[in-house]
């Protein structure tokens, strides 16, 4: 498994035809990322990009503008899926389709091989064509399984903005097809509003936070299976034990005794940025969508954990608590808890 960044420099915003699509959390904290795909600050753009900067901008809908009639209720590669066409074709693409089972996508063929050194040629220079549409500014994970399985080798991409990146939404593959024994190379567009990643700077002072220290050092224990309790004591903050929610477990930690809203918002803020200096660059944080009585959620994980299907997260949250036993209704108590998700 490899990760890389294609860089380039930031462009301004670019007005064009294509219909501004937002994505927005309304969390307390502050607002997620908006994904919105710009076309590339050139006088001529060809048409694959023009096409490309669509259907990404219409994965937040679901691609519903590009959904067509339905063609099939399955076919030889899609055995239990919906199969409807779509709306936009690709330049070079031998076929297109609208695809919809437990997830939504959009996914264009780009020819059937003889070889599979031919199918990976074209494999590398279909990727750089929908790096070059977007400006270059993508994060890149290839993933490479060798040439006798079923899907030889893969990248996908996420779209990057100056201080992080969108999360995979972009797949080019190599498959083999058992009937006839050639490869096909396929581009798949995800739908969904993806999650957007924050960059930690690697010149934020890093060690000068003993607590973090103190995680990284007991990282397997935090991430146990099956803990009980805390398996480390971590001062200031106190065990507030474990919890179950749906396939993801919780250990978890509690500070209280703020002197009312602002206080608590002000060490949280400041717990944050010390996490987040002491973490380092090998981390990247996100904004977790929260609602009352949760007032800000930040969640920290490995980079190269990002695409992995159950992986270690590290949560800061800020609660406001039950007016339980408390006789003056308009006073206010608060808990900031730091969860270790697995």
């Amino acid at each position: 498994m490899f990760h890389f960044v294609i860089s380039a420099l930031f462009q301004p915003a670019t007005m064009s035809k294509l219909a501004f699509i937002s994505l927005m959390f309304f969390g307390t904290y502050t607002n997620a990322q908006q994904f919105n795909v710009e076309l590339p600050n050139k006088k001529k753009i060809d048409d694959f990009t023009y096409k490309i900067v669509a259907v990404l901008n219409d994965a937040p809908f679901n691609f519903s503008h590009l959904k067509g009639k339905l063609i099939t209720k399955s076919d030889s590669v899609h055995l239990k899926s919906d199969i409807y066409q779509s709306k936009i074709s690709l330049p070079d693409a031998t076929a297109s389709r609208y695809v919809q089972d437990s997830t939504k996508y959009v996914e264009y063929f780009f020819g059937e091989f003889e070889k599979v050194e031919e199918a990976k040629e074209a494999f590398e220079e279909l990727t750089a064509r929908v790096a070059r549409s977007l400006s270059k500014k993508v994060v890149l994970l290839t993933n490479d399984w060798g040439n006798d399985a079923n899907t030889v080798i893969e990248n996908k991409m996420a779209y990057t903005q100056h201080n992080g990146f969108f999360h995979y939404n972009i797949c080019i593959q190599v498959n083999k097809i058992p009937s006839n024994g050639k490869w096909r190379l396929v581009l798949q567009f995800y739908s969904g509003r993806p999650n957007y990643y924050y960059w930690i700077a690697k010149n934020e002072p890093i060690g000068s936070f003993n607590f973090v220290k103190i995680i990284k050092s007991n990282r397997s224990l935090l991430f146990r299976e099956n803990q009980t309790t805390c398996p480390v004591e971590l001062p200031p903050l106190t065990c507030a034990g474990t919890k179950v929610l749906k396939d993801t477990s919780y250990v978890i930690y509690s500070k209280t005794g703020f002197a009312g809203l602002i206080n608590a918002r002000s060490e949280y803020d400041a717990f944050f940025g010390a996490m987040r200096a002491g973490l380092g660059s090998e981390y990247v944080y996100f904004l977790t969508y929260s609602q009352p009585p949760v007032l800000k959620r930040i969640a920290f994980v490995k980079f190269d954990d990002i695409d992995k299907g159950k992986r270690n997260t590290i949560y800061i949250s800020l609660v406001e608590k039950p007016n339980i036993g408390i006789t003056n209704p308009y006073k206010k108590e608060y808990e900031m808890l730091l969860s270790f998700g697995y």
